[in-house]
């Protein structure tokens, strides 16, 4: 595959399979991401959106390089990140952050918002000294809408609320002006009223600090509002496979492949007269197969309403029809 020379970060066919252990004496494998391509560039957004369990956390693992690939490539400005030089993979983990979902887990619940903020700021000499940290730390979280920005700083995270804790994450992901963002699952763990102020935040934050975003969710609504503001294209995830990319309006009101049809059946709606109008029949099954036991074929076929016996011998290459890319035998029908 040739690269994307206006792409920021590029995984390039990429696949990662675990070793596990299903019996006293049995081993399984499961892979988690496979034959996966996608580019972002800069200061743009690609949006990940799919069940739990179907590879998204750990396909965000292996663009900002926590994870090695079993095969394919992720490039970062031109450069396979597993062929760098220590100096260079440096600067791209410097370049390269994360936003977890679980902002409790991520801070030391022994150290105060300052201890665990000045580390970075003095490790990459954004600040020259602790009083200049302590500075920056206070311009960061009046950023994030911690205001006044001193009463948070010698706070403890037993002290905060979950939606301050995730603007403190926040906080700390952008202060060392990174140029990619993966950010997985940030709204999952918040009241729903928050959601949207977590969203316009890291949205407002991209235009002031140019940075691009991977956004991994398993909301197709938050996927949509996410992609309508900051632009970009949803791709649409399935036991390890992007079947389905597009924009969010695209996805969401004219879905081709039968499993984001499926995502878009499952959202509620307040009309049920809406809901019949869709026409989207229902899966033939509503249990994800053993991750240890994909089927051939169309990983999908044994769900799908609409699966013939191609479906369930041949693996569906990703095709371009339109705007969109999608994965499936009889997309046509679709469109």
């Amino acid at each position: 595959m040739k690269n994307n020379s206006d792409a920021l970060i590029e995984a390039q066919n990429l696949s990662k399979i675990f070793e596990v252990r299903t019996g006293l004496f049995k081993k399984g494998f499961i892979k988690a991401v496979n034959d996966v391509s996608l580019a972002i560039r800069e200061k743009r957004n690609f949006t990940i959106v799919g069940e739990s369990g179907c590879g998204k956390s750990t396909l965000g693992r292996l663009m900002l390089g926590l994870l090695k690939p079993s095969s394919g490539r992720i490039l970062f400005e031109g450069k396979d990140i597993w062929k760098m030089s220590r100096k260079e993979f440096r600067e791209f983990r410097r370049n390269a952050q994360i936003i977890h979902q679980d902002p409790y887990s991520t801070l030391n619940p022994v150290r105060t918002i300052h201890q665990s903020l000045a580390p970075p700021l003095l490790h990459h000499r954004i600040a020259r000294s602790k009083e200049e940290a302590i500075e920056i730390e206070k311009k960061l979280l009046l950023k994030v809408g911690l205001n006044p920005p001193e009463d948070f700083l010698n706070r403890y995270p037993s002290r905060m609320s979950g939606g301050q804790m995730q603007r403190v994450a926040i906080a700390r992901a952008i202060s060392i002006y990174p140029k990619f963002i993966m950010a997985d699952e940030v709204t999952s763990m918040l009241d729903a009223s928050l959601r949207l102020g977590i969203i316009d935040l890291m949205l407002d934050l991209q235009r002031e600090f140019k940075t691009s975003y991977l956004f991994i969710t398993h909301d197709l609504a938050i996927a949509r509002y996410f992609t309508l503001k900051g632009g970009g294209e949803i791709g649409v995830m399935y036991l390890g496979r992007i079947v389905e990319v597009g924009g969010g309006e695209e996805i969401v009101q004219h879905p081709i492949h039968p499993y984001t049809q499926a995502l878009v059946s499952s959202t509620p709606i307040p009309d049920p007269e809406l809901t019949r109008k869709r026409g989207i029949p229902p899966l033939k099954s509503l249990e994800l197969p053993k991750p240890t036991e994909i089927p051939p074929g169309c990983a999908f076929h044994t769900r799908c309403p609409y699966s013939e016996k191609i479906c369930e011998e041949k693996v569906p290459e990703m095709r371009i029809l339109g705007s969109r890319k999608v994965a499936c035998h009889f997309a046509e029908r679709f469109l």
